[in-house]
């Protein structure tokens, strides 16, 4: 029995923050195995909430957490034991690579719990992220559609059943849609002057918001913004770079970013409602959403009139369901005629493509290809975990065992369960020819290109940055054909490279180009070169010219509008 006085200390050094004295008080006199369930909860917060914890911190707070599901009775101490195991891992796998191990464990605990409990939103909503870090995209989807039946209110759990979805072949272009109609209810409207009641005709030049939360050190978001903006009309228009995420987090390509703002707003610390009604007092004519579903808790800024234009642009490549989103931004390629009506927002095409690469200032140089030394191909692909889907992992295979001796380089921006990756491969024998790589700083991991041969794009999700990089590097990347705009992108990438050959229309079609080139060295090699000579002269990279373009469809918007909006 535990001394209540006792309890009352450690409850008061709680209170205090005094996490480290708790849980030396904790370890010194109350041995694990006599441990409550209450004070192994308290101990195992008390690790993860102390300064600077450690590796060893962690792992002792799954620990106490595990015991504590162990020696609970009650149901709610279950799944809050379960949730702060599972959060733990999902928290600390990027920092620590030694916790990803803990993730087999964690399903195992959630599984148990599911079994005894039941349905319960806290512990599904958990199971759901749980099931998305270790790859499994079937159960991530089934939890979540799960709490979306049960009328969850959870502005999280929508989204992320709404994201989650571009990962499977599961929706088509309606089917999102109407998902999407529904979206804008999981979301409050703020208060926000009427757009009449603001005078826009003060702004000397048109003024452009660019909203994000990734405007982080070297975020694909920066790559992709920065010469646009570098080359706005200062005369005509005047930009604007608002920050949702601290700015002790710019480096590398995200200062870069901000320079190239004539305004940039750091407003990480405020709230919502604070945000729009700062908006609305800089006048911003044309609000820009780079966030998507992909943060949910700064998203719904958009779901309310701030500006009297509001646009969505390639953060997010599908449609977001606000009606408040008047433009999705896209090209000729991603969203066809007859599925415009599938979307909230009206199309805005481009000339070309959707978005432009801003290159890089490092010296390109042009690699022969590896096999030559190696004798054997090496295919890559560093894109995200999330990408590899179940159709990718199995045409994947099916090459690598056609390719004999073939190696496949896999690098993810997602720290997961490798063994996650790893355990499909097994299932087709082809697990021992997969390598992966850690995280690199940008000079590193533009040169890492050099040791592929033939870069393999993934679907439905296709990659965007990593499409443009490999082709920068001059390494040819052969995509999939898709069936809405998020899975389209590498198709339009490479069409407007001018490497049509490149996108196939099926699976076996896929299998067969990656064929093509992989028993043909010479012909490798050619289009090799070829990349590496014309990428660069290509809209990829042209971002003068882009960002001439993107101005220009603007402009339009803004003289359209203006009569209407700004009285």
């Amino acid at each position: 029995m535990v001394d209540k006085h006792f309890l009352d200390s450690i409850g008061q050094l709680f209170r205090e923050k005094n996490y480290n004295q708790v849980i030396l008080m904790i370890e010194q006199n109350i041995k694990i195995n006599h441990r409550t369930p209450e004070l192994l909860n308290l101990c195992g917060v008390s690790r993860l909430l102390k300064e600077n914890n450690s590796k060893d911190d962690i792992i002792s707070a799954l620990n106490d957490f595990e015991i504590y599901y162990q020696k609970s009775n009650k149901n709610f101490q279950k799944i809050e034991a379960v949730c702060n195991f599972i959060a733990t891992c999902v928290t600390n796998a990027q920092k620590f690579k030694e916790i990803i191990p803990y993730f087999k464990k964690a399903q195992k605990i959630y599984e148990d719990c599911d079994e005894k409990i039941g349905f319960n939103e806290k512990l599904y909503a958990s199971g759901a992220d749980l099931f998305k870090y270790t790859l499994n995209h079937n159960k991530n989807r089934k939890l979540l559609k799960k709490l979306i039946d049960n009328n969850t209110k959870n502005k999280i759990i929508a989204c992320a059943y709404g994201y989650m979805s571009n990962y499977t072949y599961d929706w088509g272009v309606k089917e999102y849609f109407e998902y999407s109609k529904k979206l804008k209810n999981f979301f409050p409207k703020y208060n926000v002057k009427n757009i009449n009641e603001i005078n826009y005709k003060q702004n000397e030049k048109i003024r452009v918001g660019f909203v994000s939360k990734d405007f982080i050190s070297n975020h694909s978001v920066t790559w992709l913004t920065k010469k646009t903006v570098q080359y706005f009309n200062k005369s005509k228009f005047q930009t604007y770079g608002i920050s949702l995420t601290d700015d002790t987090f710019l480096k590398g390509s995200s200062l870069e970013l901000k320079k190239n703002f004539d305004n940039w707003l750091d407003l990480s610390r405020l709230q919502n409602q604070e945000i729009v009604t700062k908006l609305q007092e800089e006048r911003i004519d044309i609000l820009i959403d780079l966030m998507g579903l992909f943060h949910a808790d700064r998203i719904e800024i958009f779901n309310s009139r701030v500006s009297p234009i509001q646009i969505s642009w390639m953060g997010y490549p599908n449609t977001v369901g606000f009606s408040t989103i008047d433009y999705l931004i896209s090209d000729k390629n991603l969203i066809k005629k007859n599925e415009e009506e599938f979307h909230s927002e009206k199309i805005l095409k481009i000339p070309n493509i959707y978005t432009c690469h801003s290159g890089f200032n490092f010296k390109r140089n042009f690699f022969d290809s590896p096999a030559n030394k190696n004798k054997y191909i090496t295919f890559g692909s560093y894109n995200n975990f999330l990408k590899i889907s179940d159709e990718v992992v199995e045409v994947w295979s099916s090459i690598l065992k056609k390719v004999k001796k073939s190696k496949l380089i896999l690098k993810s921006s997602l720290n997961v369960n490798n063994e996650s990756i790893l355990e499909k491969f097994k299932s087709y024998g082809v697990h021992n020819s997969i390598v992966f790589l850690g995280k690199q700083d940008v000079e590193e991991h533009l040169k890492s290109y050099k040791e592929i041969d033939i870069a393999l794009d993934t679907f439905p999700y296709t990659g965007v940055v990593t499409t443009f990089e490999a082709l920068w590097s001059g390494v040819p990347v052969v995509v999939m054909k898709g069936f809405n705009m998020n899975s389209r992108i590498g198709e339009s990438i490479l069409k407007n490279a001018n490497l049509k050959s490149l996108v196939s229309s099926d699976k076996e079609d896929y299998i067969k180009k990656v064929l093509e080139y992989s028993t043909n060295l010479k012909k490798l090699l050619n289009l090799r070169s070829n990349i590496y000579e014309n990428i660069l002269k290509t809209p990829l990279f042209d971002s003068k010219k882009f960002s001439t373009d993107f101005q220009n469809k603007l402009l339009d918007l803004y003289e359209s509008n203006k009569f209407k909006l700004w009285k």
